[in-house]
C-alpha cells in the first residue's frame, strides 16, 4: 500500500510503499478516504511524544479516519465488508497511522457515516468533535449562559461554539480578524477580534459581571490564568492544552478542568445525529493530497488555521 511516513522523527515525510496491515482483535482494516490532521499528529512528527508514547517506523501519523472497511478482525462485531465508518484508530502505540491507503482501527472508537456525510466531513468531526462535546459539557454550558471559546475558529472551537450555542448559551467566540464573520455565522452571538485590543479587557467592558465559562483551546497557563479574571465565582475554566491552573482558579471559586478527549462510538453517534438533524455543521475543510500531507502537518503546527485540514488519501465519497 502507499502511505505517507516517516523514517525518522523531526524529518520529512514521503511516500512509502509499505506491507498491508491486517486487522487485530477487535479491529477491522480500513481503505482510508479522508484522514484528518490535528495538533497533537504535528507534535508527534516533531519528536515531542517519543519519550511518552511507544513509536514505530516508517512512521505514518494522524488517527481520524474516514473510508470503507474491507476486512474484520477477530472479535471485531458490529460492521460489515462494505461499510463506510470514522473516528479514530484508537491505538495506543504511534506509527501505524491513517495516512495510508490502509489502515487497522479499533472498532471501539468507529461509527458509521451517515448518508449525505462526505468522507472528508466525517474525518474532520472525530477528535475535534468529541473533544469540543467533553468541553461544552464539562463547562455545563447551559441556557442564557455566557460562554467563552478561544480560537473558536479553529477545529475545536468551531464545534465548540455551535454545541454551547445549541444548548441555549450567549456564546462570545475569540478569533482573528479574518475570522470574525466565520465564527458569527457558526452561531456566536458575541465575536471578539484579539487583533483588536487586548482580550480580556473586551471582555470585561462587554460583561462586567463576569461570564460563565471559558473553553481555552489555544492559550499557555499564564495567558489563561491572567484571562480567567474574566470569569465569574462559581464559573468554569475548561483547557486542551493543560493551561488550567485547577488550585489557583479554585481558590477564587472556579472550577478548572485539563480536558483529556475520551473518544467513543457513543460521542461519536450524538455528534452525528447533530450533523444529520443540522444542530451541526461541517466546518471549512481545507483539502491535501497524500503526497501533500507534510504541508498539511507544517500548515497545523505553524498556528491555527480555519476549521480542519483534512488530507484525501483514497478514492474518497
Amino acid at each position: 500500500m502507499k502511505a505517507f511516513a516517516l523514517d525518522e522523527l523531526g524529518a520529512p515525510g514521503s511516500i512509502h510503499e509499505l506491507p498491508d496491515p491486517e486487522p487485530g482483535e477487535g479491529q477491522v482494516l480500513v481503505s482510508v478516504g479522508a484522514a484528518a490532521i490535528n495538533p497533537f499528529d504535528a507534535a508527534v512528527v516533531a519528536g515531542y511524544m517519543k519519550d511518552r508514547i511507544p513509536h514505530l517506523f516508517p512512521l505514518i501519523p494522524a488517527s481520524d479516519l474516514a473510508g470503507t472497511v474491507t476486512a474484520i478482525g477477530p472479535g471485531a462485531e458490529g460492521y460489515a465488508v462494505g461499510d463506510r465508518v470514522f473516528g479514530s484508530k484508537g491505538k495506543a502505540a504511534i506509527g501505524n497511522g491513517a495516512l495510508a491507503e490502509l489502515t487497522a482501527a479499533t472498532t471501539a472508537t468507529l461509527t458509521t457515516i451517515p448518508d449525505g456525510v462526505s468522507d472528508a466531513q466525517a474525518a474532520a468531526l472525530s477528535l475535534a468533535g468529541v473533544s469540543a462535546l467533553q468541553c461544552v459539557e464539562t463547562v455545563e454550558a447551559g441556557s442564557g449562559d455566557v460562554v467563552v471559546v478561544m480560537g473558536a475558529s479553529g477545529g475545536i472551537g468551531g464545534y465548540a461554539v455551535q454545541l454551547a450555542a445549541a444548548r441555549g448559551a450567549h456564546v462570545i467566540g475569540v478569533t482573528s480578524t479574518a475570522n470574525v464573520d466565520y465564527v458569527r455565522g457558526l452561531g456566536a452571538a458575541e465575536v471578539v477580534d484579539r487583533e483588536a485590543g487586548p482580550v480580556l479587557d473586551q471582555l470585561k467592558a462587554a460583561h462586567p459581571d463576569g461570564v460563565a465559562a471559558i473553553i481555552d483551546t489555544a492559550s499557555d497557563k499564564e495567558a489563561l490564568t491572567e484571562l480567567a479574571t474574566a470569569v465569574r465565582e462559581g464559573g468554569r475554566v475548561i483547557s486542551m492544552r493543560g493551561a488550567a491552573d485547577v488550585d489557583a482558579l479554585a481558590a477564587r471559586g472556579i472550577t478548572g478542568t485539563n480536558a483529556q478527549t475520551q473518544l467513543s462510538t457513543e460521542k461519536l453517534d450524538e455528534l452525528k445525529a447533530m450533523l444529520v438533524d443540522g444542530t451541526l455543521r461541517s466546518p471549512d475543510i481545507t483539502e491535501y493530497p497524500l503526497d501533500k500531507a507534510g504541508d498539511a502537518l507544517a500548515a497545523i503546527a505553524g498556528g491555527h488555521p480555519r476549521g480542519k485540514l483534512v488530507v484525501v488519501v483514497g478514492a474518497a465519497k
